[in-house]
């Protein structure tokens, strides 16, 4: 009976090896993603910032935090860039299918938030017909976007001469591109759903 129980407890932590050995892996693999998590947080700020629907996110914690994103900057007084370059996302968004809106967020970030107001973004959201789930047009205070686009390379002091460069990224992986705006849809599409 004394041999039999003790071949029965080796058995029962051989067989509990390997339950040990595979979770070894998810859990470093967790606290690489919540370092990568924390070092992100940390960089981009969780500043508070407010939607064309007047609604409060932060940066960090409510829009890139789990998600993969494509950030551009917009201002609603622009007559030439900013529509083409909104219309041009609009494609690349029925490129995406199901995946905008669930894996995929857009963020449109104003670069004149001196004007630039959430009803003015709504507006400007709904002429475009992307006033959406899954694409939010955002203004802060001038000090919070001049800290925060600045951080991505994208801030300006005249509205009229900014980037039409798009950045994409998926903060838990620390995996971030610069897009080329004239690129195909399709081709943009493709590179966004790499970061997933």
């Amino acid at each position: 009976m004394r041999a039999m129980t003790r071949l029965l407890s080796v058995a029962m932590a051989v067989a509990s090896m390997p339950a040990i050995a595979d979770d070894a892996p998810v859990a470093t693999a967790d606290a690489a993603t919540a370092e990568r998590s924390a070092r992100a947080r940390e960089y981009f700020g969780d500043a508070r910032l407010l939607d064309q629907d007047g609604r409060p996110h932060r940066f960090y914690s409510d829009l890139l935090d789990g998600r993969v994103v494509l950030i551009n900057v917009v201002f609603t007084h622009c007559q030439s860039a900013c529509p083409m370059m909104t219309e041009r996302l609009k494609l690349v968004r029925r490129q995406l299918g199901p995946a905008f809106g669930r894996e995929v967020n857009f963020l449109s970030l104003s670069i004149d938030p001196a004007r630039d107001t959430p009803d003015a973004l709504k507006r400007f959201a709904q002429r475009h017909g992307v006033d959406e789930p899954g694409w939010r047009f955002l203004v802060a205070e001038p000090a919070v976007l001049k800290a925060l686009l600045g951080r991505l390379g994208q801030w300006t002091d005249d509205p009229e001469n900014h980037t039409t460069l798009l950045i994409a990224g998926n903060a838990a992986k620390a995996h971030w591109i610069k897009l080329r705006p004239d690129a195909p849809p399709e081709r943009l599409a493709a590179d966004i759903e790499r970061l997933k």
